[in-house]
């Protein structure tokens, strides 16, 4: 925040302040959720001008989250992961801080991923949508992830927004 102001971080004058535009992250999963709200709330007073989630899979407990922390004004960004495999939803559960998994979501993934890869991918690619549809309402945007570089399959998590915009008769923009 200080270099907006045009002073580093000792206070010094360095010239022309910079338009920095300054997020955050934030963990609506959090073991300690809590101290995560407080971090939070530290976080915006120290200049946040808004939040990235972890990959959100439990949209019930963004919501929850997201009604603790209503009294903060920022915009909330989602972030969402199209899963590939039944594999890779482990991984996200098990081994990522703040990351859950519905059991719900880890059955689908593993029905679809005992038929075979495509399968799989469908569904995640089915489970991300749903996600999107179900948090929209609620945040001020989403960031996609590309799961393993694949920046194609995470742009098909969009197509969902264009025909749900169309059927709803807004406008949906979508920026690729």
């Amino acid at each position: 925040n200080k270099l907006n102001h045009g002073l580093d971080l000792g206070n010094n004058p360095i010239g022309q302040p910079t338009a920095f535009c300054i997020g955050v992250g934030v963990n609506p999963g959090a073991i300690n959720l809590d101290e995560e709200i407080k971090r939070f709330e530290y976080k915006v007073e120290a200049g946040a001008q808004y939040a990235i989630t972890q990959p959100v899979f439990d949209t019930e407990q963004l919501s929850d989250f997201l009604k603790r922390i209503e009294h903060v004004r920022i915009p909330i960004v989602a972030g969402i992961w199209p899963l590939v495999s039944y594999r890779n939803a482990e991984f996200l559960h098990n081994e990522v801080p703040g990351v859950r998994v519905t059991p719900s979501i880890m059955e689908r993934m593993r029905v679809a991923s005992e038929k075979n890869k495509e399968a799989a991918r469908e569904e995640g690619l089915k489970i991300a949508r749903e996600s999107l549809l179900e948090a929209r309402d609620q945040i001020q945007g989403v960031q996609v992830s590309a799961p393993f570089g694949n920046v194609r399959y995470a742009l098909e998590v969009f197509d969902v927004l264009d025909e749900f915009g169309a059927k709803r008769n807004n406008k949906v923009s979508v920026v690729r």
